[in-house]
């Protein structure tokens, strides 16, 4: 039996099941393929125009019915006519003849409202107006509104008298009656004929470099697999990873296959899939154009989970040894360039470029090592803590790399904690989540809520207070995020204002049932046998 795999022809035996077809193909267990039968292309002609400027293009939709026969048998007489006239109320096309009957009678008129208009009431001088601003006038035939421009209305800004119109084109849809479906059951028997795609495949576009970074580590975090949060007769979103900054980048068309990321506004992150063109739009930039599984990640249905593998994968060595980080750039043709503590057993903890794009583009890539014993590892109660959990990945820059850091805020020797510098901005938003009660131990990690004056502070406590948590705070000002599992005397060893500590997030719980999820202020259950010492308000160095 011959079928399609990913575009690649195949024989399968009788009964051969999605499972059967899997093999060697890229795939990740339990996420979604899509299964089409053999289909039939139609196209259907729509009640859409795209008129086609020097300026740019935008969309006329024809929406009364009277005016659509008219409409049809004009409309190529606008092609090489120029933008006659301008005023704040129209902007006025033309002219040319038709068969349009003159009145004197008046209209109301919505801003982009598309309308047929007669120069001194005589049809051998016809216009085609859009309405700028809401507004009454006669412009010589009765009831003339024929439609309105749904797309690329910022084109009617840029038009300048004398420009021309290019061409106008019906909007054609394509389509297939597939009998088509996604499925996460593999034991579905395959037909003759039948395609299926396992994964979704994009090019990326270099021309959006941060817009591409954050695609990749949405991949990532999805360990190879994007969920699909956001669907519509346009496109396929996903929202996994929202907050987010990034910057303006290459904007284009959304040709269907087109792969965005919304770069401003209400939706700042949010990854977009396109299924049908969509104009221009200054608030998304292009990241790529899908290459293979264009069914699948339109037949996912919502919440589902679909394998993307990028093109380029993602270049990173952070957490990487010296050694590992350079045989995986050889690997990737690039060359390393080793610097601070350069054996082959030390951690990288930076790499330059940081951008995948810009380390491709630039052929090298500089690797900061570090002795192992010098990244400090913590363990975050991602089940308790969310908002502060996230608080720090943003901080440390661990929501888009293995290693972050943080920067020593005040330690002094026989300090009883140690804390690092946070984001007041960030912090005004830590709602208090689950603190300390009765006692907080040595190694618990804290941050001051958005309760206190020095809101997004972190810290981590040296020894066991009764009384205060990891940034000097009381309980109601303390969010605990997690516990310090490496050694303390180390990492305080020679510490000083300033200096930078590495950081790496661990899923190996070092207190056990400490992982159970517990309600706000529940206290830990631990040792809780040597209190501390009562302190002031406000705790300061012993």
């Amino acid at each position: 039996m011959k079928i399609t795999v990913n575009g690649n022809p195949r024989d399968v035996g009788i009964g051969a099941t999605v499972s059967d077809v899997l093999k060697g193909e890229p795939h990740h267990p339990g996420s979604a393929v899509a299964l089409i039968r053999s289909s039939e292309d139609i196209k259907k002609e729509t009640s859409e125009f795209e008129v086609v400027t020097t300026r740019g293009s935008f969309v006329i939709r024809v929406l009364v019915e009277r005016w659509q026969t008219f409409w049809r048998e004009i409309y190529q007489s606008l092609v090489d006519r120029t933008v006659r006239w301008q005023t704040s109320k129209v902007t006025a096309i033309g002219s040319f003849p038709s068969s349009a009957v003159p009145s004197r009678e008046p209209s109301k008129f919505i801003k982009y409202d598309c309308f047929i208009a007669l120069g001194g009431y005589d049809n051998r001088t016809t216009y085609i107006m859009v309405a700028r601003q809401d507004h009454s006038a006669s412009y010589g035939v009765e009831a003339p509104v024929f439609g309105r421009i749904t797309r690329g209305r910022h084109v009617l800004d840029t038009l300048q008298e004398t420009d021309r119109i290019v061409s106008v084109t019906p909007v054609i849809l394509e389509y297939s009656s597939k009998d088509a479906f996604a499925t996460t059951d593999y034991g579905t028997k395959l037909e003759e004929g039948m395609t299926v795609e396992t994964y979704v495949s994009v090019k990326l576009d270099p021309g959006s470099p941060v817009s591409v970074e954050h695609f990749l580590v949405a991949l990532e975090k999805g360990e190879g697999t994007i969920k699909v949060t956001d669907k519509t007769e346009a496109y396929t979103a996903s929202s996994v990873r929202m907050d987010v900054n990034l910057i303006d980048e290459t904007h284009a068309i959304r040709e269907r296959n087109a792969v965005t990321v919304r770069s401003t506004g209400p939706g700042m992150g949010r990854i977009y899939f396109y299924q049908s063109k969509r104009q221009i739009v200054s608030s998304h930039n292009m990241i790529g154009m899908i290459t293979n599984g264009f069914n699948l990640i339109h037949l996912v249905p919502m919440d589902g989970v679909v394998t993307v593998i990028p093109d380029p994968m993602r270049v990173m060595v952070v957490g990487m040894t010296q050694k590992e980080g350079g045989e995986y750039l050889r690997a990737r043709g690039l060359s390393q360039k080793r610097t601070g503590q350069d054996g082959d057993d030390m951690i990288i903890v930076e790499q330059e470029p940081e951008l995948t794009l810009h380390t491709l583009e630039d052929k090298e890539v500089y690797t900061l090592g570090v002795d192992p014993k010098r990244v400090t590892v913590w363990y975050m109660f991602r089940d308790r803590s969310p908002n502060t959990i996230r608080y720090i990945e943003k901080i440390t820059g661990l929501d888009n790399k293995p290693i972050g850091t943080v920067k020593v805020h005040f330690t002094y020797e026989g300090m009883p904690m140690v804390t690092f510098e946070g984001n007041d901005d960030l912090g005004a938003s830590l709602f208090p989540e689950v603190s300390f009660e009765k006692i907080c131990r040595k190694g618990d990690i804290g941050v001051t809520n958005m309760s206190r004056p020095n809101r997004g502070i972190i810290g981590i406590r040296l020894e066991d207070s009764d009384e205060f948590g990891p940034t000097g705070e009381e309980e109601h000002g303390t969010n605990i995020l997690g516990r310090f599992v490496s050694d303390i005397p180390t990492m305080m060893d020679g510490l000083k204002d300033g200096h930078i500590v590495y950081v790496r997030e661990t899923n190996v719980n070092p207190d056990g049932k400490r992982a159970v999820k517990r309600s706000a202020n529940a206290a830990p259950k631990g040792s809780r046998s040597k209190p501390a010492k009562k302190a002031p308000k406000k705790e300061a160095s012993k």
